[in-house]
């Protein structure tokens, strides 16, 4: 599976994405202008259909090269494509894209006054994030401190002075989430307070008040509760989500991991195998995922005395041709694999 940080920043960048039209409704500009084009690349991106976001995009930067809009929407999809394929091989293009972004959204905020320019802010702020996190999963922490602070402080200016843009509430929320349920331990604190709760509940207003983020709101809200141990709530936004998107893999995701929560077995077994379908047919197949769906597959069917479907997955899982890094990578993994042997082993002597 996607790792759950992986899978929340996935739906942050798309918040941010989609959030923006929020504020550029009505407007004569340059989004109000390609509003349906900016929401079609979304919704291929959403769906892995990569290469059409991309171009549409690319002609969107060579229609205004002078504007953070198509710079911002290009490293976008650059991120979604490399978590969906727990890939780092588009590392040099996101870098690229990201900064121009921050560069033209930094020139236009000081060509215009601050009170008529949210969405240029956003731009800013969420290209900050985006930067942030990627920093932070190449282990360069200290810039990805100091870049995630500087782009929630500009959200945050945004919420005070338009407080009815519910949309804007999704991103803030997640991270209060997130920064208190890594720091629960700290939470006693008075400088660092438990925001959990307050997270939560600005991601659900997104989810019933927000236009363009209600499924990126779904998506985080999943994963939130599953991490706050209510997965029967998450499994039932999953399949909401898989009614929009019936093919994400992202959505997917959601959906086995929170079936599996509930030791539903069966249904877990359907979505990871969507997900190892879906995954075998990807042009990036670098057997991370592929991994972690067949560990998943092998759980469900032992747990479901369905011990010849294990032991065939166990057989392909053998078979894959890890690289010492993705080795590293799935320790847990393999952990998971050598308990569910032993247990298939023991099993099959009480055959005898």
């Amino acid at each position: 599976m996607i790792p759950i940080k992986r899978m929340t920043q996935f739906w942050y960048l798309i918040f941010f994405i989609l959030l923006f039209f929020e504020l550029t409704q009505g407007q004569t500009c340059v989004e109000g202008k390609n509003d349906s084009l900016i929401q079609s690349g979304i919704k291929f991106s959403i769906q892995h259909d990569y290469h059409q976001a991309e171009a549409i995009f690319q002609q969107i930067i060579e229609d205004y090269p002078d504007h953070p809009i198509g710079y911002f929407f290009m490293a976008a999809t650059i991120q979604s494509k490399m978590m969906d394929y727990e890939s780092d091989q588009w590392n040099q293009d996101f870098y690229r894209y990201i900064q121009l972004a921050i560069h033209y959204a930094k020139n236009n905020r000081l060509d215009e006054k601050k009170d008529n320019i949210p969405w240029t802010m956003f731009y800013h702020g969420s290209a900050l994030c985006y930067l942030a996190f990627h920093e932070g999963r190449n282990g360069d922490y200290f810039k990805a401190i100091h870049h995630g602070l500087s782009g929630i402080s500009i959200l945050n200016q945004i919420t005070k002075r338009h407080p009815e843009f519910y949309d804007a509430y999704f991103g803030i929320g997640s991270y209060k989430y997130w920064r208190s349920q890594k720091t629960k331990f700290l939470n006693w604190l008075p400088i660092l307070s438990d925001e959990r709760q307050e997270g939560i509940a600005m991601v659900q207003q997104a989810v019933e008040k927000g236009t363009y983020t209600r499924y990126a709101a779904i998506n985080e809200l999943i994963w939130i509760l599953l991490d706050s141990g209510r997965a029967d709530r998450a499994y039932s936004w999953a399949l909401k989500g898989l009614e929009k998107f019936p093919q994400s893999r992202f959505f997917l995701w959601g959906a086995a991991k929170s079936a599996f929560a509930l030791d539903d077995h069966s249904n877990a077994a359907i979505h990871f195998q969507q997900l190892l379908t879906s995954i075998m047919n990807t042009p990036c197949d670098n057997y991370y995922n592929e991994f972690i769906c067949r560990v998943k597959l092998a759980q469900c069917y032992a747990k479901l005395g369905k011990y010849s479907a294990a032991s065939c997955q166990i057989g392909i899982l053998h078979s894959l041709p890890l690289s010492p890094e993705l080795e590293k990578r799935l320790k847990k993994q393999q952990k998971q694999l050598s308990r569910l042997k032993k247990k298939l082993s023991f099993v099959a002597s009480l055959s005898f």
